[in-house]
């Protein structure tokens, strides 16, 4: 898929519309998909993090401790990329 052209509309209601161009419809069904589907991982790689922090502050076992801050360390990242 390829993205041809984006344009960000100021719509005077606070809100900014993203249009973003690709050659057809299921193209652009497709791009819809992966946006939500990315941003819906995202908040359960976070959920996951804070929950993993929780553990951490609240446990006093040494191992228990590190195991869950090298997950936190892996989750964190994956959500910030290469």
């Amino acid at each position: 898929m390829k993205i041809t052209e984006i344009n960000i509309d100021d719509s005077q209601t606070g809100y900014y519309w993203l249009q973003i161009f690709v050659k057809n419809q299921k193209d652009a069904f497709s791009l819809r998909k992966q946006i939500f589907e990315d941003q819906e991982i995202k908040e359960r790689i976070q959920k996951a993090i804070k929950d993993n922090q929780q553990l951490v502050a609240n446990s006093s076992i040494p191992m228990e401790i590190i195991i869950h801050n090298i997950v936190i360390e892996k989750l964190q990242s994956i959500l910030d990329g290469p």
